[in-house]
């Protein structure tokens, strides 16, 4: 049995000799567990809104983006779309034509993105459970129909149930001359009925506005051209392997990007105040460490006639130090198992059940998720701090000179 391990558990757990470096001792553990928890619950709790954002923000974003590295569309005859499509690995793709385009109805006006997409590709943008007025889709009894964000139609006073009134799309003419002054030929204006509304996020909301692949290709004059090339994957397929051999394959001259670089500013920006908020815990967590160098110092002056006993029977210096390293990092261990554990729990209690409201939120609940990469990364910096808060009181009171003023007396 390993006699310093052995010593260092009777100390903390002995039921005995309750004294005030068992109080400290207590509240040192604490300090570690209340750490513990707070790093748990918050790193948990970034986790949730990534997720939540990513899912607003990301949610019309396809796996695999395809677009030309210079220029503003590609002809659809230069890129095996076909072979694309019917890869294994893709569950579907889309050419997806993407301008500017200025929006009337009545007397409202208003500038939108304009994208326009093959029907069939819709389903796979997901907006169906963020429609709040109208219906989901881009034709009806075989005429286009469009799908707009919900400050699109209040800019432009927009309501399904008005009826069948179109809203004029324009889009300036591609070959329109430089000093033409008529409205008629410098714009392509058409019809088009709004199906749908849809409030998914600020950004989408006010920006964009859908219509089918064909309306979009004869009002911007583009037939047979696409801005980008839109893929959707399989389930379980690696988007970064897939980018990664569809980018050998299509060669020099394409920009190929996936959901994550597509949308690298949220992540890198979650991500970063992710960390930085977990390195100041971390430092709050090094304040509440103090607390475990007094209680060992304070073992060590009670515990003199141990430590002579020790010394006496033939234990070496470093096997004196280890008895009270093993004490602090117990502490340490009793701390990290009350506070990741509580707090595994109650982030668990939040995901699946919910007692902490979100008002006036996009969801009910305040969004939480758990990862294991936190938990291993909170016991790793707990366990890291413990070792150096056990480390100076114990390299500090019983080097070889100390040690043999304690023996000595």
């Amino acid at each position: 049995m390993n006699l310093p391990l052995s010593i260092a558990r009777r100390y903390l757990f002995s039921r005995g000799n309750r004294n005030v470096i068992n109080i400290i001792s207590g509240i040192a553990a604490t300090g570690v567990a209340i750490g513990s928890l707070a790093m748990i619950i918050v790193l948990s709790a970034f986790n949730g809104l990534e997720s939540l954002v990513s899912d607003l923000y990301t949610t019309i974003d396809p796996d695999i983006r395809v677009s030309l590295e210079r220029g503003k569309t590609l002809a659809l005859d230069t890129i095996d779309f076909s072979s694309i499509a019917e890869d294994i690995d893709v569950e579907a793709a889309a050419p997806v034509l993407e301008e500017t385009a200025f929006l009337q109805y009545g007397d409202h006006q208003t500038i939108v993105t304009l994208r326009g997409i093959p029907e069939p590709y819709l389903p796979y943008l997901h907006l169906s459970d963020f429609v709040i007025e109208g219906t989901h889709g881009l034709s009806e009894q075989g005429f286009p129909r469009a799908m707009m964000g919900y400050g699109i139609a209040d800019n432009l006073g927009l309501f399904i149930s008005d009826g069948y009134e179109g809203v004029k799309v324009y889009a300036a003419k591609r070959d329109a001359p430089a000093n033409a002054m008529l409205p008629e030929s410098r714009f392509v204006q058409k019809r088009i009925v709004a199906k749908g509304i849809v409030a998914l996020n600020p950004e989408f909301d006010f920006k964009y506005f859908y219509t089918p692949f064909d309306f979009a290709a004869e009002l911007l004059q583009h037939e047979g051209r696409a801005s980008f090339i839109d893929i959707t994957l399989k389930p379980g397929v690696d988007a970064k392997r897939f980018k990664e051999e569809l980018s050998e394959k299509l060669g020099d001259g394409y920009d190929v990007k996936t959901r994550i670089e597509l949308n690298d500013v949220i992540f890198k920006t979650n991500a970063t105040e992710k960390w930085v908020t977990f390195f100041i815990l971390s430092f709050i967590l090094v304040v509440a460490t103090f607390n475990l160098i007094g209680s060992l110092t304070m073992l060590i002056i009670d515990k003199k006639k141990d430590i002579s006993l020790l010394r006496s029977i033939g234990q070496t210096v470093k096997d004196v130090q280890r008895v009270f390293l093993f004490e602090g990092l117990l502490i340490t261990a009793v701390g990290a198992a009350l506070g990741v554990g509580l707090g595994i729990i109650l982030v668990l209690v939040q995901y699946y059940i919910g007692f902490f409201p979100l008002q006036g939120g996009l969801v009910e609940y305040y969004p939480v998720e758990l990862e294991l990469s936190d938990v291993l990364a909170v016991l790793g910096v707990v366990f890291l701090i413990g070792l150096i808060a056990s480390l100076i009181p114990v390299r500090v009171l019983l080097n070889h000179r100390r040690l043999q003023v304690i023996v000595s007396s």
